[in-house]
């Protein structure tokens, strides 16, 4: 009875996972293009790099893009703050805190590991 045996494909140079799957025969008889390398096991293509022959979980920092979104957003409610703006007091107070919400966003979400669960503050009405 053959063994199956799991496997990851990467580049050589740059650790990238190329590909994966499972074989019943050794995987010294795999075929590899020049430059790729093979390993035991599965390590999913984004969550892994190959590094000497060892998988390596990588972590995507997504805060940057969440930066970009967070100052769009800052800039678009900057009319709020002026000296000579329409709105009351009381409103003028919503807008800051929305906009401090705003600046806290990082801090406020550091355990988060998916941008899409970052949490926005909602724009006051």
């Amino acid at each position: 009875m053959n063994t199956i045996i799991e496997y990851t494909i990467y580049n050589t140079a740059t650790g990238e996972v190329l590909e994966c799957g499972s074989t019943n025969v050794a995987l010294s008889d795999i075929p590899l293009q020049e430059g790729q390398s093979i390993i035991e096991d599965i390590y999913d293509v984004g969550d892994y790099k190959i590094i000497d022959g060892v998988a390596v979980e990588q972590t995507v920092d997504f805060f940057p893009t969440i930066r970009i979104q967070r100052n769009e957003l800052l800039t678009q409610s900057d009319w709020t703050q002026v000296n000579d703006c329409p709105l009351s007091d009381s409103k003028k107070q919503e807008w800051a805190n929305y906009r401090q919400a705003l600046r806290d966003l990082p801090a406020n979400n550091e355990s988060v590991t998916s941008i899409d669960d970052v949490s926005f503050p909602n724009k006051p009405t």
